[in-house]
């Protein structure tokens, strides 16, 4: 007996969720329906269908009362026959039996029929109607307009009992829903439509029809112990900018259905485009909890069609439990922060909001609201760093650069507060002053006397799409009397490609006024070499990221081997950013590098000091003419009596010997020398010596490689060897004839090697000549 006892208990469990989310839906629908219609009439008609076809209602009627409030006039019904039309109009009903015109429009509140054969008198008119059309329950609920009735719903039913708490309180949210748009919609009343109109925006999603935060705050703290999901959709934005901003809407929409398919019991809410909210009956144990966010994190992780395409939204979600993690706003704002860990490359689905997580965020408040006020108080100023070109070792240009003396807290790095700047729409004000600022230093110096020099200005992605940079640009060069062709431009792969044909458009009628640009932080972007062909760009710059390994690292090395060679085929001009030492400088000057900027001429200085610059007019010293060809020698060794040893034993040489005690100054001395030949110990700090030699095999192949130790690694040599790293093992004491010996040979070989590489230089020449 207990055994079907609990069986009829969960069957009617399971019966009465499965209604609660029938019923969830069919208020989505009616709540996408009032963002989405204008005319209200044609809302009326969508929520008696929706009624009938998504709540499982056999019939739906809407009725409003006329100017006086004494007559009826039906506006919409759905599921009844033509003939139920006999009761949507007319007086209204005064007698004492159930009827929606009388309890719930005198009254103002709901009024229900469990069981309409047992609970309406016989002198109810509405008893024999809703007999006709099959109805066993029904329930009428008021419309209200300015806290006053102005209509009402009837749904009725084909079974009795089915108006309990629940079901009721979800046709309450309906009814409430119908009377805001009622409100909303009244033409008639147009300024009262638009504040009301405003005020349902302000609590619901226009998009997805979706409860928007405040809403969503409301209902949870109404609502007791729930789970908060804050499900963040990481991909979201990247998707608009390929798809276009149209499939927003669309995507929206696509993801808020499918949340409700996938949580039907769940209050479904949007915080901002790319957030949407969930709140949840709490489940027994975190276990219970984790699993059903695992499962929504999957069914969200699968693919989402948008206009044809396959898109991904990788999803990440943060969640907090209320009341514990403080009130309803507090305990949504602890979702939303757990949610944003996803973003900074949290591994996993989700996180649950831990106590102190803020206080990173707080912090970032903080400085958010202090930056806001910096450029009306001052605080913002430029820095400029001197560009070199390589050939003259002279200043031709400067590159202006954003810095905050935040009060209190000193010179803030740029890489503190410029993502600020961009998050928060920022740049665009401050953008708009740095152009300015920049023009008016430069006319500033030249009206002071100083040479004439091109000035860098960075742009943002923000910037094209936000504003008229065009204009903007104008703007600042007719206000400072700047000509256009001492302003340069410099812009980002990224900013090109979030809208290619406008920006290149843009960068098109500058030019053609006489304002340069170059393309910045090259090679770390998408590196679309379709848009590099339309780009009216003079001039890219190598990413310093590139330069600080060029002399020890052959793989960036190669990278800007290969950039400075494409750059020169399109006839445009290399600059490098980030140079710090005399070996990189002499690697770019080996290139062809024209010009050079960084801490090895200078670091960024404030416009006072960049002008002392240049009056003192520093450069660089020039090339030096090749010499005649010597044989120059490199010994590597982190013994300083080692390298004693060695300068004793060839000192009768013709060899010009140079000295590194490890391996980094050994590469620089490789950019900055023409060495021939490399003579390195094996056992050193930094790495060992035939892990040395491999690098220089590939950075320059012309070198020839001997390894001189006491300590034999036999495996390392024998791997070196096969490897092609080096020429000769030699061990340590060493007999200095066999070591010139030695020596000799590797020169020799060098020497051919050398030839060969010139032959085939002019071999080239005469053949392309011949073409």
């Amino acid at each position: 007996m207990t055994d079907k006892k609990t069986i009829e208990d969960l069957a009617s469990a399971r019966d009465k969720l499965e209604r609660l989310a029938q019923l969830y839906a069919m208020l989505s629908r009616i709540n996408r329906s009032i963002v989405r219609l204008d005319d209200p009439y044609e809302l009326y008609e969508n929520a008696c269908r929706i009624a009938v076809e998504e709540g499982g209602f056999l019939f739906a009627w809407i009725g409003l009362l006329e100017p006086g409030g004494t007559r009826m006039q039906a506006v919409a019904r759905a599921g009844a026959p033509a003939d139920f039309a006999r009761v949507r109009g007319g007086a209204v009903e005064s007698t004492d039996g159930w009827s929606p015109s009388g309890t719930a429009i005198r009254e103002g509140r709901p009024c229900i029929a469990n069981d309409v054969e047992a609970e309406l008198s016989p002198a109810s008119a509405w008893k024999g109607i809703l007999r006709d059309v099959g109805a066993r329950s029904a329930a009428a609920l008021p419309l209200m307009m300015e806290n006053a009735v102005a209509g009402v719903l009837v749904v009725g039913a084909d079974k009795t009992a089915c108006f309990l708490d629940g079901e009721l309180q979800l046709l309450n949210e309906v009814a409430e829903d119908i009377s805001f748009a009622l409100r909303m919609m009244r033409r008639e009343e147009e300024r009262l439509a638009a504040e009301t109109k405003i005020q349902y925006l302000a609590y619901y999603d226009a998009e997805t029809g979706l409860p928007g935060r405040a809403l969503l705050a409301e209902r949870l703290a109404a609502a007791g112990e729930r789970v908060v999901l804050a499900v963040s959709l990481r991909r979201y934005h990247a998707i608009l900018q390929a798809l276009g901003q149209a499939a927003g809407v669309q995507l929206a929409r696509t993801v808020a259905a499918r949340l409700e398919t996938l949580l039907p019991t769940a209050v479904v809410g949007r915080f901002n485009p790319s957030e949407f909210g969930c709140l949840l009956q709490p489940p027994e144990g975190l276990h219970a909890v984790e699993e059903i966010v695992w499962q929504l994190h999957q069914g969200l992780a699968e693919p989402f069609l948008i206009d044809d395409s396959e898109v991904f939204l990788d999803p990440f979600i943060g969640i907090a439990m209320h009341p514990h993690d403080g009130n309803a706003a507090d305990a949504i704002d602890a979702a939303v922060l757990a949610a944003g860990t996803g973003a900074k490359g949290a591994t996993g689905c989700c996180r649950f909001f831990v106590a102190g997580m803020d206080g990173g965020s707080r912090h970032q408040l903080d400085m958010e609201a202090a930056l806001r006020r910096a450029l009306e108080r001052g605080e913002l100023e430029l820095h400029y760093q001197p560009q070199v070109d390589v050939a003259s070792g002279r200043i031709v240009g400067a590159e202006a650069l954003l810095r905050w003396q935040r009060p209190g807290h000193g010179l803030v790095l740029p890489s503190q507060f410029v993502p600020m700047l961009e998050a928060t729409g920022l740049i665009v004000p401050v953008g708009e002053w740095v152009i300015a600022e920049a023009c008016a230093s430069a006319k500033r110096w030249q009206a002071e006397g100083l040479p004439p020099l091109r000035m860098a200005v960075n742009l943002s992605a923000r910037q094209f799409q936000s504003g008229d940079v065009g204009e903007l640009v104008r703007r600042a060069l007719a206000d400072t009397g700047l000509e256009h062709r001492w302003l340069e431009l410099e812009v980002t792969e990224s900013a090109v490609l979030l809208n290619a044909d406008a920006v290149i458009r843009t960068l098109n009628e500058l030019k053609s006024r006489g304002v340069s640009h170059a393309l910045d932080d090259f090679g770390t972007g998408y590196s679309s070499l379709s848009y590099l062909q339309r780009l009216p760009v003079s001039r890219i710059k190598i990413d310093q990221s590139f330069v600080a390994g060029v002399t020890s690292n052959p793989q960036s090395a190669a990278i800007v081997r290969a950039v400075v060679g494409m750059a020169h085929s399109l006839k445009l001009t290399v600059i490098a950013e980030g140079v710090e030492t005399e070996g990189q400088l002499a690697f770019l000057r080996g290139l062809g590098c024209e010009e050079i900027q960084g801490y090895y001429f200078s670091r960024p200085l404030p416009g006072d000091e960049f002008a002392a610059l240049l009056r003192e007019n520093r450069c660089i010293p020039p090339a030096l003419p090749a010499p005649q060809r010597e044989r120059v020698l490199l010994v590597v060794d982190d013994e300083a009596h080692v390298l004693s040893a060695l300068r004793r034993s060839l000192r009768h040489s013709d060899f010009r010997v140079l000295t590194a005690t490890g391996a980094l100054e050994g590469f620089e001395r490789l950019a900055s020398h023409p060495v021939g030949v490399v003579l390195c110990d094996q056992r050193m700090t930094e790495m060992t010596g035939t892990e040395f030699l491999r690098r220089v095999r590939d950075l320059y192949p012309g070198v020839v490689r001997i390894v001189l130790s006491g300590y034999t690694d036999l495996a390392s040599v024998i791997d070196a060897v096969n490897r092609g790293a080096i020429f000769k093992f030699m061990t340590k004491p060493w007999d200095d004839a066999a070591l010139l010996e030695c020596l000799e040979d590797a020169f020799r070989l060098h020497e051919i090697d050398c030839q060969n590489r010139e032959l085939s230089s002019r071999l080239n020449e005469v053949t392309g000549n011949g073409r």
